[in-house]
């Protein structure tokens, strides 16, 4: 595969626009970010129905990430409230420890 170089212009603020999208989307440069959309926008024109499809795939994985992600913060949540009631207990069984001592004395 050959590689060509390509002059684009275009204004600043876009340029600062794609230099953030870049470093946000981890790209090595602003080359890799500029081909990755050409690659998408060209799926796009040759065959509609894939990017739909892929579309709809990406949707699908994003909606399986949030459940796992709730689902986690769920487990989370009990495991502390499971915590909270372990510390309560020991603390009252200290405290009905304490004064079953000075009683005694």
């Amino acid at each position: 595969m050959r590689n060509e170089a390509i002059t684009i212009k275009m204004p600043e603020s876009l340029l600062n626009e794609l230099k953030k999208r870049a470093q946000k989307m981890h790209y090595m440069d602003l080359s890799e970010e500029i081909r990755s959309i050409v690659r998408k926008k060209w799926l796009q024109y040759n065959d509609p129905e894939i990017m739909r499809m892929k579309k709809l795939k990406d949707e699908i994985e994003d909606e399986l990430k949030k459940g796992s992600e709730i689902a986690a913060r769920r487990h989370v949540l009990s495991q502390l409230e499971e915590i909270k009631k372990n510390v309560s207990r020991k603390v009252e069984q200290n405290n009905y420890g304490a004064l079953g001592k000075k009683t005694r004395q």
